[in-house]
């Protein structure tokens, strides 16, 4: 008798093998790292204002170091490059239609010595020298959404299906939104790769427009030219993608406190009026993760949990997914709704941000960070 159930048993086993291919791993709340949760310190290298007058900030984000160790901050309408000590060198946005020129940069990343800005609509991409120098563009075959990665001619992209809503008038609606990847070659050939990664957004119509805000959305982050790591989720979930294979071969998170959401109080009318229309998500309780972060081969999450003392904390994982370590960044100005969209990047040895004055007045600030290392053996190898 045993053995008449034991061969459908075995298929079945290896039929689950197959639907379920991907590795998952459930981590606990703490780290193993000795000194998890310190504080990092922070030195300031230069702090960057607009009172030079050869620039003027207007919503500095997207702010990134270079090879060369320049730095580039996006802002309305310009691509700002600095001196590696804080010295404005040039705005490389030239406004057009025509070679080289953008009508809206959506995106940007390095390339070697080459600078690669993408433009969302109309689509297109190009590519230039450090001085701004036009070097070659070309127009992707089919709208894309997003710019994740540049190895060599080989672009790693993004692209979400289209914001439909079902119910009619002007009653607000979640609504599922796909995300695909894309292998785009230099000529602008696109390759679908890998499954549909969902995400929520939340919509609604107005007379002759529409607006919309991500309850969650897409955030890619390439590890090395083999793996993305990926977040869609609500909930403290990453998944490590394979490019070359098409599949997600791990999903890893750990046990964590969600945060609730604490609205603001309403605002009066005549308030409202004044300002611009916005659209706030329908959640209790926002997402566990804000950013992601990849410094070296490690894994960074920016966590939802703010501590008023300490800061923000971050999680770190390694490339096979298990929970190492974690920090609070000593940053404190910044509230808990903004975080996701904040201009913030650990790049290397180096943070990155935004802050502004009483004023109200904007300015970029890298801070050396003193302490990243840790006496771990699964820490930062330099």
């Amino acid at each position: 008798m045993k053995k008449r159930y034991l061969f459908p048993l075995t298929l079945f086993v290896a039929a689950a093998l197959l639907c379920f291919p991907q590795k998952v791993i459930e981590n606990p709340a703490e780290p193993e790292a000795k000194n998890a949760g310190r504080v990092l310190v922070l030195k300031e290298e230069f702090r960057i204002t607009d009172e030079q007058g050869d620039f003027y900030f207007q919503n500095p984000k997207n702010i990134k170091l270079a090879p060369d160790g320049s730095l580039f901050i996006a802002d309305e309408e310009q691509l700002l490059r600095f001196s590696t000590d804080g010295k404005f060198l040039k705005n490389l946005f030239r406004k057009g239609q025509g070679p080289g020129e953008l009508e809206r940069l959506h995106n940007y990343l390095f390339s070697g010595n080459e600078i690669v800005v993408f433009q969302h609509w109309p689509g297109k991409i190009v590519r230039m020298d450090m001085e701004g120098k036009l070097i070659r563009e070309f127009k992707p075959e089919k709208p894309l959404s997003m710019l994740i990665s540049v190895f060599g001619d080989r672009y790693i992209m993004a692209h979400h299906s289209p914001l439909k809503l079902e119910k009619k008038g002007t009653e607000p609606e979640i609504v599922d939104i796909d995300w695909k990847i894309i292998n785009v070659s230099g000529e602008g050939i696109l390759e679908e790769i890998g499954p549909v990664f969902p995400a929520k957004w939340f919509a609604q119509r107005l007379p002759g427009a529409m607006i919309a805000n991500y309850i969650v959305d897409l955030s890619a982050e390439p590890l090395g030219e083999k793996w993305l790591v990926l977040h869609h989720d609500q909930d403290y979930w990453l998944e490590l993608f394979d490019m070359e294979s098409g599949k997600v071969q791990r999903k890893f998170g750990r046990k964590y406190r969600k945060v609730k959401l604490e609205r603001q109080k309403k605002e009066t009318e005549t308030e409202k009026e004044k300002q611009a229309v916005s659209l706030d998500p329908p959640v209790d309780y926002v997402n566990d993760i804000q950013k992601l972060f990849v410094v070296r081969d490690k894994i960074m999450a920016v966590t939802s949990t703010i501590d008023n003392t300490k800061g923000i904390l971050v999680d770190v994982f390694n490339k096979e997914g298990e929970y190492i370590d974690n920090f609070f960044l000593p940053v404190k100005h910044i509230e808990l709704m903004d975080l996701s969209r904040y201009p913030i990047t650990i790049s290397g040895d180096f943070l990155l941000i935004k802050e502004t004055d009483e004023d109200d007045f904007s300015a970029v600030v890298k801070y050396k960070i003193m302490d990243m290392d840790t006496s771990s053996d699964k820490g930062y190898a330099h």
